[in-house]
């Protein structure tokens, strides 16, 4: 469990076993929390006694605790009894008010606590929070057999396809053994339930089976795709097996790619892109239905539910699909679908930045003092320049940032203060400037030009004005660009748009083999220790402490760094004994 592992989770065994290396009653109840209630750390942090609510049903006393998930959004997450007990003795032992956070460290801190915990156990001292969130999706899905929709629900997966992993394909005599116990359950159950509750309750249970199926199959095929239309294709294919009607638009509603009976139109019908537009509180943020629409021959009696193809702000199109009606976790599914469909048009526009010959630089300047650099450094009249982001576990960013011309805890008090960043640490101090890493969950210039498909070129602030460069894709819409960088930050301004030549020679053939060999996490790692100064000497950052920042305990960081490390270096001797081989034959 490495974090790339997806077959493999701790048994309640091994989960009680690192209850009991706890040592004190905090790092007893983070792991509860962790592993028994689905908390992030962020979220872990953030619930307080005000948020854990009894209610009573039947005589007894059941406990949920109310789970802020940001944008002022919340979810419910269940309680055992004997967590919820702890939780109030812990409060009332350390004096917590209601305001107060349970736990009142920073994120970091409840991940370091989970590592520190880890390490006292024989071979399990690769467990992070990650892996007891894991264990809380696999120890209620297939140990206690809840349904999907409700675990997804508790514990803020934002799809049914994250739940897919836990589950493993059935034998033909777990197959049987499924159908012959249903049927035995019916008949059971007559004269306590109604069969049309019963009917109901099977369809739900088969419809989530079918859309956790599609969006496996759909997951495996996009990871596969290279270009955007074998994308748009399989989502297209996949959404078929589903539904009566299926179109994949661009972000005019251009249709790109459909599947429809005969006899029925080719185009998604206008009426419905023009309610697209307005998005129902009641289905959600990412998906909109629309009824009583123009359509005619065999969708005339259709509902269509329409969501973006987008990756975070970056939107590159529309889905919508047409059938006689929508449930709450087709709605579910169909969001995720667009953030999916989304995310891998956008690595695919990054690769083809990457090894274009060409490319088109953006450069802007802002005065904008919602850019939390560009605030701290009108207050302190420094100069900051970026040197990388790197992407963590919960949504957030780690910048790595040099500033000059302030001291140093004079920048921590001031970036700290502000509600972008979580976290910040000092990594080396050079006298006239100094290295520091943020950890960012805002909003903040450099993440929207990486969102819409840019690599950020450069990036400084000095005395409150930011200069910063993206250099994108020949096929991008800089209109679209623009529009969204200065929607964000209307103290924004386009300077210049030239053609540039991307990288060449060595230097591509380097970055395939971090595209193409590396996988996700060992990209993240390697080039959060670069940043952090972990391969100069003296080191700029300990495995520690980059572990922390990146959630992850000290042997998964170690490893993620060797494979990464191993594989470039077997493509930089694969291409020397090439050309050596090629200077022998001449």
């Amino acid at each position: 469990m490495d974090g790339e592992a997806t077959d493999e989770f701790l048994t309640t065994t091994e989960y009680e076993r690192l209850r009991r290396a706890t040592e004190t009653y905090r790092e007893d109840l983070v792991v509860a929390m962790a592993g028994r209630v689905g908390l992030r750390p962020s979220e872990l942090t953030a619930v307080r006694p005000t948020d854990l609510r009894e209610h009573e049903r039947d005589g007894e006393c059941f406990y949920c605790l109310t789970v802020p998930e940001g944008d002022g959004d919340t979810r419910e997450a269940y309680v055992p009894r004997e967590v919820a007990h702890d939780l109030r003795k812990f409060a009332a032992s350390n004096d917590v008010s209601r305001q107060d956070p349970f736990v009142g460290v920073s994120s970091r801190r409840v991940q370091m606590l989970v590592s520190d915990v880890a390490d006292r156990v024989e071979g399990l001292h690769y467990v992070t929070c990650r892996d007891l969130r894991k264990h809380f999706a696999w120890r209620h899905l297939v140990n206690e057999g809840l349904s999907p929709r409700v675990v997804q629900s508790v514990g803020g997966w934002k799809s049914l396809d994250s739940l897919a992993r836990y589950y493993s394909t059935p034998t033909t005599t777990t197959i049987i053994d499924a159908f012959e116990n249903q049927a035995q359950g019916r008949g059971n159950r007559e004269g306590r339930a109604s069969g049309r509750d019963e009917r109901l309750t099977n369809e739900r249970y088969f419809r989530s089976t079918e859309l956790l199926t599609c969006a496996e199959g759909l997951g495996q095929t996009l990871a596969e795709a290279s270009t955007d239309e074998d994308v748009l294709t399989a989502a297209c294919e996949h959404l078929a097996d589903l539904y009566r009607g299926v179109w994949l638009c661009d972000e005019r509603g251009v249709t790109q790619t459909s599947s429809v009976p005969a006899r029925a139109t080719s185009d998604v019908p206008s009426d419905v892109l023009d309610a697209a537009d307005v998005v129902d509180e009641e289905d959600g943020p990412d998906v909109t239905i629309v009824g009583g629409t123009s359509a005619d021959g065999p969708l005339s009696n259709c509902s269509f539910a329409v969501t973006p193809l987008q990756s975070s702000e970056n939107v590159h199109g529309i889905a919508c699909v047409a059938d006689s009606s929508f449930r709450s976790v087709d709605r579910t599914f169909l969001a995720d679908v667009g953030r999916r469909v989304g995310a891998t048009l956008t690595a695919i526009t990054r690769k083809r930045l990457l090894l274009t010959d060409t490319g088109v630089s953006l450069s802007f300047r802002s005065t904008d003092h919602g850019v939390f650099l560009v605030a701290a450094s009108a207050e302190l009249d420094c100069q900051f320049a970026l040197e990388g982001v790197v992407p963590v576990e919960d949504h957030s960013l780690l910048y790595f940032v040099t500033a000059s011309g302030a001291a140093v805890g004079d920048v921590l008090d001031c970036v700290t203060a502000t509600d972008a960043v979580e976290d910040a640490r000092l990594i080396r101090d050079y006298g006239d400037d100094a290295l520091f890493e943020f950890a960012v969950s805002g909003e903040s210039l450099a993440t929207v030009l990486v969102e819409r498909g840019g690599n950020v070129r450069e990036l400084s602030v000095e005395s409150g004005v930011l200069d910063a460069s993206g250099v994108f894709s020949q096929h991008v819409d800089v209109r679209s660009v623009v529009e969204t960088v200065e929607e964000a930050f209307p103290e924004t301004e386009l300077r210049s748009k030239r053609e540039v030549e991307a990288p060449n020679g060595s230097g591509v053939r380097v970055r395939e083999t971090i595209h193409d060999r590396l996988t996700e996490r060992q990209r993240t790692v390697l080039w959060a220790a670069y940043l952090a100064g972990y391969f100069e000497w003296p080191r700029g950052s300990t495995a520690e402490e980059l572990a922390a920042s990146m959630g992850v305990s000290s042997p998964t960081l170690h490893n993620h760094l060797r494979k990464a490390q191993q594989k470039l270096l077997d493509s930089a001797f694969e291409e020397t004994d090439h050309q050596s081989a090629d200077a022998g034959r001449h």
